[in-house]
């Protein structure tokens, strides 16, 4: 690979993308390679808790709310530990509160890039975790 390809691909945002829904997770993650992101993809949060131990960077975690084996905010907070600078952005079912940092569900793939791109995105936060309640 040439210097400028290296470069290139050392600039692209990786989003590690975390949802037990393999269709979701494979149309997600083909949506924003075409965008320009590097997608890492785990099926629950063990995976992405080893992806996030493994990677030298994360930028983004594009998780579940709520996982079969963790809620996303703690995930969230565990990843936070080895990157400091993660953005998080949550995808919920409908019902939730739509709130900067969540997508919810029915959601375009236009509504997930605008949440990714959002100037909103920034490392999750104790007030940003109290604001991400799910409706149960």
């Amino acid at each position: 690979m040439d210097e400028p390809a290296v470069a290139a691909a050392e600039v692209r945002p990786i989003v590690l993308l975390v949802t037990g829904d393999a269709e979701l997770r494979n149309a997600a993650a083909r949506a924003l390679e075409r965008k320009g992101y590097h997608v890492v993809t785990a099926a629950h949060a063990g995976h992405a808790l080893l992806a996030g131990l493994t990677r030298g960077r994360i930028d983004i975690l594009l998780s579940e709310l709520i996982l079969d084996d963790m809620p996303g905010e703690a995930l969230a907070d565990a990843l936070l530990r080895h990157h400091s600078d993660l953005r998080t952005v949550f995808m919920a079912d409908a019902g939730t509160p739509q709130r900067d940092g969540i997508v919810v569900r029915p959601f375009t793939r236009d509504d997930l890039l605008l949440q990714l791109t959002a100037g909103s995105l920034e490392p999750l936060t104790a007030s940003r975790r109290r604001n991400c309640q799910p409706v149960r």
